[in-house]
């Protein structure tokens, strides 16, 4: 059984103080070894986290009882080592980077469980949209959805002006991998006009992890820590990951001339600078050195559990 759990879990909400939210969410996380990131904003939080389950839930409930956070429906999943390197609390002004006049705690999409949701985009009046990165659209998404082929969520409103302008009236169904993206994205639409617009009800993940035989996925899932990507049963995936360019490389990508483990694949080798390539290495380097000197201190201790 798996030590090391992971949750990941949102709440749209007005807060006021959440500086403090952070500082003591960080407090608490390295009381007990959390690692993994934390956003705090006037807007709510959003987080995925991993360590030992029963500190995981302690967090959700000190969120609930001090700040009176609505915390619901988290997405839990499992992993047999710690999924990030180290704890990343940022308190910022805005969830997410998107410009414009909207606010999600007041205005956004209609929540769709699994079974709404695959009843919506089997209709074929249905507009399915995907609002993720480019690159992870590339390994896994439902049938017929729409790509806007985003570097990130800051291109979205140009994407919706020139190629969803005119149709306002018809169903929006929007989803990315565990909602937040599309809370953002529904208040945008919503605030631009859009007069149908839904959303799947903690992204891909809850999907994944609610929906059994009537499930529609296609693919695997990018998530944003050291699985890279997982399976139809929330189980890490056949994927790695460039450290160069941050996106995900099949097994068959890794036999590219391009490839460099740390350093550079065949999606970034003509895109990165001479300079990038040298700074990359040095630190896979340091990361290959770092990994070594913890073999070396493990194997050490075992030899001291003998004696």
């Amino acid at each position: 059984m798996a030590d090391n759990h992971v949750v990941t879990f949102y709440s749209i909400e007005k807060i006021g103080d959440h500086k403090k939210v952070g500082r003591t969410v960080e407090r608490h996380c390295i009381k007990n070894s959390l690692v993994g990131t934390f956003f705090s904003t006037p807007q709510g939080v959003n987080t995925t986290l991993s360590g030992k389950k029963k500190a995981l839930i302690d967090l959700v409930f000190l969120l609930e009882k001090k700040f009176k956070l609505t915390i619901k429906d988290e997405t839990w999943s499992s992993s047999n080592s710690l999924p990030f390197k180290r704890l990343k609390i940022k308190c910022r002004n805005r969830l997410l980077p998107l410009k414009g006049d909207f606010d999600p705690v007041t205005s956004r999409g209609k929540h769709l469980n699994y079974q709404d949701w695959n009843k919506l985009i089997t209709d074929p009046n249905t507009i399915i949209l995907d609002v993720r990165n480019n690159y992870e659209t590339e390994i896994g998404t439902f049938k017929n959805s729409i790509i806007p082929k985003m570097d990130n969520l800051t291109e979205f409103p140009h994407f919706v002006d020139k190629e969803l302008s005119e149709i306002k009236k018809k169903k929006i169904a929007m989803f990315c991998t565990g909602g937040i993206r599309c809370e953002i994205a529904s208040s945008f639409m919503m605030n631009e006009g859009f007069e149908d617009v839904y959303q799947l009800d903690g992204g891909i993940l809850r999907y994944l992890k609610d929906v059994q035989d009537e499930n529609l996925w296609e693919g695997e899932c990018f998530v944003f820590d050291e699985r890279v990507t997982v399976d139809k049963n929330l189980k890490p995936g056949n994927f790695l990951q460039c450290f160069g360019c941050r996106r995900p490389l099949s097994k068959t990508d890794l036999e590219s001339k391009y490839y460099e483990k740390g350093v550079s694949c065949h999606k970034c080798y003509n895109v990165s600078s001479k300079k990038d390539k040298e700074r990359f290495s040095q630190r896979q380097l340091q990361i290959e050195l770092a990994e070594e000197r913890g073999h070396v201190h493990m194997g050490a201790n075992a030899k001291q559990d003998k004696v």
